[in-house]
Order: C-alpha cells, then structure tokens, then sequence
C-alpha cells in the first residue's frame, strides 16, 4: 500500500541537436539546487522519500505510474549486487554531462528505516534520444525489497547486470530471481545485456541454459572492466548495437539487412578466442559478410568449404531421422575450430565462428550465435 506519492523528478529537457550543457559537478549541482521551506530548512530539490506499507514493488509500481514519459528519452537500469561500478559510473556520467543525480529514498511507514536509495541520471546525446540511467541501491537485501530493482528494470528499454565479485550461490540466486522476473506480465524490457569478468565461463553457461522469454534479447559480454570509462563504454556500444534499425522481413527468405548482420557479426567477434565470423550461403558456399581479427583468417576459403559439410549434416541428420532441424555443428582440427549454425527461418544462409580452441569460451559462443541467429530472422 502506497502512503505518499512524489512526483516524477523532472529535469528540463535538451533539444535534439541542440547544445550540450557546461560541465558542472555532481556536488556543486546538489548543493546549489536547494529550497528554504516553510520551518526555514534547506531542501535539497534532487533528493525524495517515498513512504511505504506492504510491497516495495507495489509501491514503486504505483510510484512510477504517476511519471511523465517523453518519446525523446530512453531508459537503462544498472543491477550491480556487489555495488562495484553502479555508483560510480552514474556519478561520473553526472560529473561529465553537468546533470544532476536525483535520488529516490524508499522508506519504511512504520520505521522510517530506508530500504532501498534510487539513483538516476541523464545522459543528453547530440543528435539523439537522451538516456535515463538508473541504479537501486538496495540498503535492506532481504525479502520483497529483492524485488525492487526488478521493478525499474521491467520497464526500461535496456537491463544491464553488473556481475562482480559474486559466490556461486549469490549468482544463481540472482539469475534465478531475474529470469522469474522476465517471465511476470509486468516486465517490458526488450535487451538483457550481462557483464561478466573474465574467465568466468560457468556463469555464461547458466545465463544460456536459463529459458528467457522468446522476445526478450539477451547479450552476454565478458571483457576486463577497468573503471567506470570502461563499463559506461561497453553499455553504450551494446545499446547501439541493439538500436540500430533493422530492416522487416520481406517476402525474399535470402534477403539480407547488412546493418543488422554487421552488429550481429561484431557481437560474435567481441567473444573471447574468436578470430573470424561470417555470414554465407549454404548452397554455393558464397560468403555473404564477415569480420576477421587478421588476414590469416580466410573466411571466403571456409565458407566454401563448410557449406558442403553443412549438406551432408542435413542429410545424416534427416537418416537418422532425428526430431526437430539441424541447429549446429563444429569442425575441430588441430588448434582450429569451426562452429557453424544454420538460419532456421533462412535455410540457404548459415552463420559460422572461427576459434582460437585454447582461449575459447565455448558456451558463451554457441549461447552468442543462438542469439544471432534468431535476431536475423
């Protein structure tokens, strides 16, 4: 039950196009931005309390019912469990940019102990929709307040989970949680990008054998997070990756959306111990597009080769008389590895990765290639 409602915390907006703020820091912006109310105390206007009975969630639901929603600002929620880049990467976007950091403190009606500190900022983009980026700070992580970041995530347009120093047990309880959550009527999130520390091969694994909703697009990264620079870098080139346009299906099955398969081919080549993607033709051997760390890599030459096999897979794969199509196969020689995976709304096109088989993560390629193969349609 929600006892006191605040307004959404406005900001005033930028223009598209339209100049970029000076640079102010975040503690100037706070303790500048200040009211003198009716008792004589000083206000600060960027920080709120949201009184709640009951359920944080339901609170926070009806909470951010109330709020405006403009066409032109785009929204990406921060769950980091260990608080180990969160924090910072939303203060640094404050201190760059010269927006403020508002803060929404959920408290208890009964105690007044705050459970729960949300954080936001806003990111103006030249040219483009501003972000909201937001962080739940959880100060009770127990209960129905597990729900509460939850709540911001279900309705952005980008989830992003931070994975840090984390024991088994606390990630499989989150990974739990969060695919309960992705399951509930509630939740509108379109992009689950994970970000993993390196060598962490087990933690991807899980994230590919979870079953996620069908339209919900889930991204696995794991690459070294040096500073909030690095892990800002990484969310910003995943959300453009997944606003770039993608051209509607038409009525040519061998029709290609080069954008669409550029990002995707990118992704792939973002994966540890992969020296080559590409896209071919399954019936010739074309290759269709590609991407390769060096010129030792000869993609036109393994195109050609694998297609044949491709055929031959089908072919043993429909003696067998096998359930279902064929999804994958590798090809493994020497230091060498190939994964290939077929369109399954395109037959006559297969996606496939050259790995480096010693520095490779496996399931977190087979889990990448899955994913490309069903954002290309």
């Amino acid at each position: 039950m929600l006892k006191s409602l605040f307004g959404e915390l406005v900001t005033t907006p930028l223009k598209p196009g339209g100049p970029m703020p000076e640079f102010a820091a975040t503690a100037v912006l706070e303790s500048t931005d200040t009211r003198v109310d009716d008792d004589g105390r000083m206000v600060d206007r960027q920080q709120h309390d949201l009184f709640v009975s009951g359920s944080p969630a339901t609170a926070m639901r009806e909470h951010l019912a109330q709020a405006r929603h403009s066409d032109d600002v785009r929204t990406i929620t921060l769950l980091d469990p260990s608080r180990l880049w969160a924090p910072g990467v939303i203060k640094a976007l404050s201190d760059a940019t010269g927006q403020p950091v508002e803060r929404l403190h959920l408290r208890s009606q009964a105690t007044l102990t705050t459970l729960a500190t949300l954080e936001r900022t806003v990111v103006p983009r030249r040219g483009d929709a501003s972000l909201k980026i937001y962080h739940a700070d959880l100060r009770v992580a127990e209960g129905e307040n597990l729900a509460i970041p939850f709540v911001l995530m279900e309705r952005s347009q980008m989830a992003a989970v931070i994975v840090g120093p984390m024991v088994p047990g606390e990630v499989e309880a989150m990974l739990k949680a969060l695919q309960l959550a992705a399951l509930e009527p509630t939740w509108k999130c379109e992009s689950l990008l994970f970000l993993l520390p390196p060598a962490t091969r087990w933690i991807a694994e899980r994230i590919a054998a979870l079953d996620w909703p069908a339209q919900l697009h889930v991204e696995v990264i794991d690459e070294p997070l040096t500073g909030t620079s690095s892990v800002w870098n990484a969310l910003l080139a995943a959300w453009d990756r997944q606003q770039t346009p993608t051209a509607p299906l038409t009525s040519d099955p061998a029709a290609v959306d080069a954008r669409n398969v550029a990002r995707q081919l990118r992704s792939l080549m973002a994966t540890d111990g992969v020296l080559g993607a590409a896209l071919a033709d399954a019936t010739d051997g074309d290759l269709l597009a590609g991407e390769s760390r060096d010129n030792s890599v000869d993609l036109k030459r393994a195109a050609a080769a694998l297609a044949p096999l491709l055929r031959a897979h089908r072919k043993a794969h429909d003696e067998m008389g096998l359930v279902g199509t064929l999804e994958e196969f590798s090809v493994a020689a020497g230091t060498a590895h190939h994964l290939v995976r077929p369109l399954a709304r395109r037959p006559h096109q297969f996606l496939f990765a050259r790995i480096e088989r010693q520095h490779a993560n496996l399931a977190l390629l087979r889990f990448k290639l899955a994913e490309a193969e069903r954002s290309l349609g």
